[in-house]
């Protein structure tokens, strides 16, 4: 009977090195079919009609989402919630979106960028992010303001809300500079109550 010769170091080398490089392909391209499948995905589970939105909160936080839901909520605004951003890209392809809330505390997310900026740059992204070197780096790549912590200031949401999406500024200018957010962008601000008040003043 044939005995198999045991193979030399170097060819067993590369057989792992081939095997490790068809893994590696395998695992993008299973990625890739997943990524593509994903607006599918999301018709199925939730239909369109099912998702309200107007802003995109990316999170895998819910108390996080809880309390950015809480500020867009008393701005009458509506929003979905979803963890990844794979999810939002999605969503943004099947359904009309102003804004996206994106959590970089503790994931990098680049990818959100890269989408809107190609395809929907008509809509703004702001950043919440663990530091303000974090953050001067999000604005180069598109972020419209940001916020420091999840423990942010919901005021301050709600100022770069006003200024994104009523006031339809391009960019926050004071933290574009490297300045900090003093609500001079909506200072001349007025809702429909505050002129239902100084008519009443006038009367």
């Amino acid at each position: 009977m044939r005995r198999w010769k045991k193979r030399r170091p170097e060819i067993e080398e590369k057989l792992e090195q081939a095997n490790r490089r068809f893994r590696e392909a395998r695992g993008r391209l299973r990625w890739q079919v997943d990524d593509a499948l994903l607006p599918l995905t999301i018709q199925e589970n939730h239909s369109i009609s099912e998702l309200k939105g107007d802003v995109i909160i990316i999170s895998h936080n819910h108390d996080l989402q809880n309390r950015i839901r809480d500020v867009l909520e008393s701005e009458n605004l509506k929003c979905d919630a979803v963890g990844r951003s794979a999810e939002a890209v999605s969503m943004l392809k099947i359904r009309k979106y102003r804004l996206v809330i994106a959590d970089f505390t503790r994931f990098r997310r680049t990818r959100i960028f890269d989408f809107v900026r190609r395809y929907q740059p008509y809509v703004k992204i702001i950043s919440i992010v663990s530091s303000e070197e974090w953050a001067k780096v999000l604005m180069k790549r598109g972020s419209y303001s940001f916020l420091v912590g999840r423990g942010f200031d919901p005021e301050q949401l709600r100022t770069c809300l006003v200024s994104s999406l009523r006031l339809q500024h391009r960019v926050c200018s004071l933290q574009s500079n490297g300045e900090r957010c003093n609500k001079s962008c909506i200072n001349s601000y007025q809702t429909e109550e505050d002129i239902d008040f100084e008519l009443m003043d006038l009367e």
